[in-house]
């Protein structure tokens, strides 16, 4: 009785193995139900102390094409990230473009025009809303 037990169990175990690809990206057809949430990712930058570290430029890029994605602000937008030190990095404006997939994006600032943080993101987006994978969302600048 217990050998027919392990033949079996042995045999299932076995029927349930594959060689498929189980990284199947997700269907996103007209039914998959999203939010009205428009998702954005962003980073502050702050000094050690704790203070806002205003950047007077800064960019992104996603590391696999070197293509310069910064997300489009003007003025007044770009005054209120440098006071608050929170600047948009990656938004559901990209959600198309990154669905089902992943990439590796570069935040560079600048102050006085000198290079003073250059940090890696993983990001990429579902079927609804960009994601971030990995990465500090929170530079402390020393």
């Amino acid at each position: 009785m217990v050998y027919k037990f392990l033949s079996f169990a042995f045999f299932i175990f076995i029927a349930s193995c594959s060689n498929t690809d189980d990284t199947v990206k997700e269907d996103c057809s007209e039914n998959t139900v999203c939010t009205q949430n428009f998702v954005t990712i962003g980073v502050t930058v702050k000094g050690a102390s704790g203070v806002n570290v205003p950047l007077n430029r800064f960019k992104v890029v996603d590391t696999k094409t070197d293509e310069d994605i910064t997300l489009v602000q003007n003025q007044e937008e770009f005054e209120n990230y440098a006071k608050d030190g929170y600047y948009p990095i990656f938004n559901d404006a990209y959600r198309l473009d990154y669905q089902n997939q992943t990439t590796t994006i570069a935040f560079i600032g600048y102050n006085a025009d000198k290079e003073i943080v250059n940090e890696e993101f993983t990001v990429g987006a579902d079927c609804c809303h960009v994601l971030l994978i990995s990465g500090n969302t929170d530079i402390i600048i020393d």
